[in-house]
Formats: structure tokens, sequence, C-alpha cells
């Protein structure tokens, strides 16, 4: 990543295991056997409850609001990740056993796409422009607390 801040390390980390995990389940739906196709939808599901979730809300709550406020010319990119957030949220709650490969594939497209986009052009603008106050929001996030996910009822 471009930028250097010590307060995005957390969010550094998170995008480069979401990568990884983004291939995994790209090539477990590609595979497209009964059992590679339970496996990346327990690893799509155990995602979202980890982790996923949390990082969403972290952004959202943290990030988007500020860049807002300072410039409404961000609008469109806040926007995009907005509306990348909400398939993430709509595929991962709705996973079920009998998900399509090509659904998984989807999951695994738009979380790479969407941290892509993140590490190549949001969080460099975060870096850029965030005063010590909001840096130290960043730090501080501490996720609402949310129903188990996964379980295939898709709430």
């Amino acid at each position: 990543m471009p930028d250097d801040r010590p307060e995005l390390e957390k969010l550094r980390r998170e995008h480069e295991q979401a990568l990884v995990l983004a291939e995994r389940i790209a090539a477990l739906a590609a595979e497209g056997s009964s059992a590679s196709r339970a496996e990346a939808v327990q690893l799509v599901s155990d995602y979202y409850a980890q982790e996923l979730e949390a990082h969403l809300q972290h952004e959202e709550q943290t990030m988007f609001a500020p860049l807002l406020k300072r410039d409404k010319a961000h609008f469109a990119l806040c926007m995009r990740l907005g509306k990348d957030h909400g398939a993430l949220r709509a595929i991962a709650t709705g996973i079920h056993a009998d998900t399509p490969a090509d659904e998984l594939d989807a999951f695994a497209r738009i979380l790479r796409d969407h941290t892509r986009l993140e590490d190549e052009e949001f969080l460099p603008l975060v870096a850029a422009l965030f005063t010590p106050e909001e840096f130290e929001a960043v730090l501080n996030f501490t996720p609402l607390p949310t129903a188990a996910t996964g379980n295939g009822n898709g709430h």
C-alpha cells in the first residue's frame, strides 16, 4: 500500500488476509465438487462471523463519514464501497449448504475487487486527509454486536 500510517495497520493486515481468502473461495467454487463448495460455504460463513462484519462496520463508522464531511467529491467512491459492503453482507448472511458455485465466486470477486479498490484509492485518501482525532477514532473502534450469521435462514 502506498501509505505508512500505523493507524491503518490492522486494516492493511485484514486486507491481505481478505485477498488470500478471496482466491481460496474462488478456487473452491471453480473446482465444482460438493465438498469444495461446502468448504467455500464454511469459509465465507466463518469469515463473515469472525471478521468481515466488524471490518465493514469499522470502515463505515470511522472512515466514510469523515471523508464525505470533508469533501463531497468522495461521494462516488464511498457509495461504491458501501454497495460492495451490502453485496458482501447479502451473500454472506444468505449462504447455505446449497449455495451455487457462481454465488460463491461472486462473493470472492466482489471481495477481491473491493479490497483492491480500498487499497488503491480509499486508504490512501484516509492516510492523506485524516486528522489526529479521526485516526484516534479508527484506532479505538469497537464494532456493534451482531446476531449469529451464516445459519442459512438469511438473517
